[in-house]
């Protein structure tokens, strides 16, 4: 049984991490194209809210589709309303038709169908995975992750070189297909325990009131939002801080990016090995590890030793993720996972998005540097707070 299990979750895995790599070389061709044809930071930020936007609407429903409906169709779905979309967008191009807002449609088109995908990825592995291997399995596609955020942009910038954007929009499309044909050959009986009479908004505020009514699983997602809502400032202030206190060159902000990447995917590797360990605990001392090292970020003057704290922080953080994604998996019902994963999806994203705008606001009155050090230090006395709950529940 296990056997047959991990071999559904190979597929899986494959499928996905297909899917994910083409997505992501056509996201940094687009956002590459907008820059270099307008040089407008008014048109990157219409792509990015065109990009985000949809997603945060279209998982208000589609955490209720999942669990009500076959999650692998509904992955399916989501992929190829994105593959289509895509070549939709490809084959305008490659005719002339290049307008802006032809992208920024493709753009929306493309999140709706990240907005179904993203969220059913985590709430169907704990279906075909057996709990023991959960921690591993979540480690591995951690690492993949990570290692497609190292190679896409290079992949992007070497299709955008020999070839025109139209026909680099054509690689999503490919990967989408192939993707879905990989999926396709996973063998899974739906179980469908949810009400399919009850609405999408009554469904979507039961999940909600399931963050309520299960204290320890609302402690750790309240935690994991706060988490997220400092993290935004080291995620997009570090460019600013090494342009304005190492080097303004290119060379520097693609060390800066790749070494992040890679710690990232260090990570990922590193929680892969862990058999067992308490995941409540793991999260608090990651958490204080990676407030640490931010701190120490803002405080460095040599960018060789700023570097080095980047690349710990990276190591830091999917130890903190996967942790907090696995203990969702196993403490959900599994006919609440769609919904509690959309739901998460939606609250990560909006705590990001605040997070953003408030420190890029709070960035132009204190300098950079101060500004991360104080971010750390707010992300390493959260930790005591995720060690009070492990002290109290000892899961």
């Amino acid at each position: 049984m296990k056997d047959k299990s991990l071999t559904r979750v190979s597929v899986f895995l494959t499928s996905q991490i297909i899917s994910l790599f083409g997505s992501a070389i056509v996201s940094y061709s687009i956002v590459w194209y907008i820059t270099l044809k307008t040089s407008s930071t008014m048109a990157l930020a219409i792509s990015i809210v065109c990009t985000y936007m949809p997603q945060i609407v279209i998982s208000m429903f589609s955490g209720t589709w999942g669990d009500k409906f076959n999650k692998k169709n509904l992955i399916i779905i989501g992929d190829t309303i994105t593959g289509i979309s895509t070549l939709i967008l490809a084959i305008l191009f490659i005719n002339g038709f290049d307008s802006l807002y032809l992208l920024y449609g493709a753009c929306a088109l493309r999140s709706v169908g990240s907005g179904i995908q993203t969220p059913l990825e985590h709430a169907f592995l704990p279906l075909i995975c057996p709990e023991e291997k959960l921690t591993k399995i979540n480690g591995i596609y951690a690492t993949a992750s990570s290692a497609i955020n190292i190679l896409s942009p290079a992949m992007a910038g070497v299709l955008l070189n020999v070839m025109d954007f139209g026909h680099t929009l054509f690689i999503d499309c490919i990967t989408a297909l192939l993707a879905i044909i990989v999926l396709l050959k996973l063998k899974y009986k739906n179980t469908i325990s949810s009400n399919k009479d009850t609405s999408t908004l009554s469904d979507f505020l039961e999940g909600v009131k399931y963050f309520k009514q299960h204290i320890f699983l609302g402690r750790l997602i309240l935690f994991y939002l706060l988490f997220y809502f400092f993290m935004s400032a080291p995620a997009f202030l570090t460019p600013v801080l090494v342009n304005l206190k190492f080097s303004s060159s290119v060379n520097a902000l693609a060390i800066n990016e790749f070494v992040w990447s890679l710690g990232t995917m260090l990570g990922g590797i590193l929680i892969c090995s862990f058999k067992e360990f308490n995941k409540l605990k793991f999260m608090a001392i990651s958490a204080l590890l990676f407030g640490g090292f931010i701190c120490l970020l803002g405080a460095s003057n040599i960018f060789s030793i700023y570097i080095l704290f980047m690349l710990c922080s990276g190591i830091s953080l999917p130890l903190f993720n996967t942790s907090n994604t696995v203990l969702i998996q196993e403490n959900v019902k599994k006919e609440m996972l769609g919904r509690v994963f959309a739901n998460l999806n939606i609250l990560s994203t909006i705590s990001t998005t605040i997070g953003i705008t408030v420190f890029g606001i709070i960035g132009n009155t204190i300098s950079v540097d101060i500004l991360l050090i104080l971010v750390g230090a707010f992300i390493a006395i959260l930790s005591i707070w995720i060690w009070k709950i492990y002290r109290e529940n000892k899961v």
